[in-house]
């Protein structure tokens, strides 16, 4: 599916080709914009805080757990305009805490090319079960269709297609590996992930609702530096 969605965009049967890439695509939109959600649907700033707080240590547990890719849905979620301007909100919350948001962000940052989190990702076992940042795993296969040298009367570029089949092998490794935690399975939580796209306010409306829960002031609105800038624009390209 991978190499469908950036190799055989005219084949008639594209959406179809790529319809499990799209279900994962959506499913991460759908997790960042639910923990902008749920920050926004409390009242008080003291309320907002101690979700915030709540949802912070869901992400470290997601780092702990190796799942990366949930790490920066939480993450883009939390640095979501309609959030990132609530200052009394953010001036509740704990130092732990923001402390803790600081670190994940780090880790997670886009400088040099997600570099820290490349760097991490390099030094996890490769017996233990993780799931890595699936939407730079796309950026990286762009960029290497679009840089890669196109060769002229119709060849093939073998070199390009290389880059793209090592960078896909990459991800089949991660699929092979299985947890090692026995888990079982919570149909509860299991329902309530499938439909967390039920579970939101709707996110034409998250701005608008932040600023019925804190009315603009005349100092500037950012109460926290922007340190994690969104993939989204690239995975949401494929659903639209």
């Amino acid at each position: 599916e991978y190499f469908t969605y950036f190799c055989r965009k005219k084949d008639p049967r594209y959406r179809l080709l790529i319809q499990h890439l799209d279900t994962w695509i959506n499913h991460w939109n759908n997790v960042s914009a639910w923990v902008t959600s749920e920050i926004l649907r409390d009242e008080t700033p003291k309320q907002r805080a101690a979700k915030i707080e709540r949802l912070i240590d869901i992400a470290k547990q997601l780092k702990q757990l190796f799942s990366f890719n949930m790490l920066y849905a939480f993450i883009t979620g939390f640095n979501n305009g309609s959030v990132r301007r609530l200052r009394k909100t953010w001036d509740q919350v704990s130092s732990r805490a923001q402390n803790s948001l600081s670190d994940l962000e780090d880790l997670m940052s886009p400088d040099k090319s997600f570099s820290a989190y490349r760097k991490h990702l390099g030094k996890v076992p490769r017996t233990v079960c993780s799931i890595p940042l699936l939407s730079l795993i796309i950026r990286d296969i762009e960029f290497f269709n679009v840089n890669s040298p196109k060769l002229k009367n119709g060849l093939w570029n073998f070199g390009k297609l290389r880059l793209i089949k090592n960078k896909i092998s990459e991800l089949e490794r991660f699929k092979l590996i299985k947890p090692q935690l026995q888990i079982q399975p919570d149909e509860a939580i299991l329902n309530f992930c499938r439909n967390i796209h039920t579970q939101m306010l709707p996110t034409a409306q998250f701005y608008d609702i932040s600023l019925e829960r804190e009315p603009r002031e005349n100092a500037p609105a950012s109460a926290r530096p922007v340190s994690v800038s969104s993939l989204s624009s690239i995975a949401t390209s494929s659903s639209s």
